[in-house]
């Protein structure tokens, strides 16, 4: 019988105490023709999903509106929106030209979820990032993007890119590569925070500010690192 648990990579399952690669399972649900495990990161996924979502909808109907209709007033939450978004906007335009709306609004939602996705652990929740299967779809939507965005710019002579065999394996060593990268970045801290806090010792005198500042920058590193590596490879895709 086919398990998603088991798409990727076999670990043995988390003891409550100890770390494994592969996220607890937390239940089964079966399909009949393959079954499909919940695991610790399916559910902090879905959650950041959920709160990226809502927080979207709230800026959509009820921020937005009224910044339309005052312009020139500006708040502390727009400024950091606006900056937030030019951020995405600019680096767009400059790796990605005339597919840059695309490419920023696209980016602008990976980005997010990835940060969201790795501040779940600031709940104890492990960080749907640090699954190698989330990471590698990721991936593959900037392998998706870069080969799609590649064709519509250059036709036929994208094609003719394939035809090199060194070419395709780079290409289609990307989505692991950047599968990988943003895996052990986000697993290693979450190892790193987790001894650091199974310490009596430390779990007193560590400062809990000092968590959470750095779990924020990480996690904010993290979301940039992924835009501005996928927008670097769709570059050199076009140019």
């Amino acid at each position: 019988m086919y398990s998603m648990n088991s798409f990727l990579f076999y670990a043995p399952q988390n003891d409550g105490k100890a770390i494994s690669i592969a996220p607890k399972e937390l239940f089964e649900i079966d399909f009949g023709i393959f079954k499909f495990s919940v695991t610790q990161t399916v559910i902090s996924g879905f959650l950041a999903l959920v709160i990226l979502l809502i927080f979207f909808v709230v800026v959509r109907v009820f921020f937005i509106p009224r910044w339309k209709k005052q312009p020139f007033k500006k708040s502390r939450f727009r400024i950091i929106m606006e900056k937030f978004v030019s951020l995405f906007d600019n680096t767009a335009k400059e790796q990605t030209h005339r597919y840059a709306n695309f490419t920023s609004s696209l980016y602008i939602g990976l980005a997010s979820f990835i940060a969201v996705a790795t501040l779940i652990e600031l709940i104890g929740l492990r960080p749907a990032t640090s699954d190698l299967n989330l990471t590698f779809s990721l991936g593959f939507i900037t392998f998706l993007t870069i080969f799609f965005i590649g064709f519509a710019k250059k036709k036929h002579k994208r094609l003719l890119h394939y035809l090199n065999p060194i070419n395709t394996l780079t290409d289609a060593i990307i989505p692991i590569t950047m599968g990988i990268r943003l895996f052990a970045s986000v697993f290693s801290g979450y190892i790193i925070l987790h001894l650091l806090y199974s310490n009596v010792f430390l779990s007193v005198g560590l400062p809990v500010v000092a968590n959470v500042l750095l779990t924020l920058v990480h996690a904010a590193i993290q979301a940039y690192l992924f835009m501005f590596l996928s927008m670097s490879f769709i570059n050199e895709a076009i140019e």
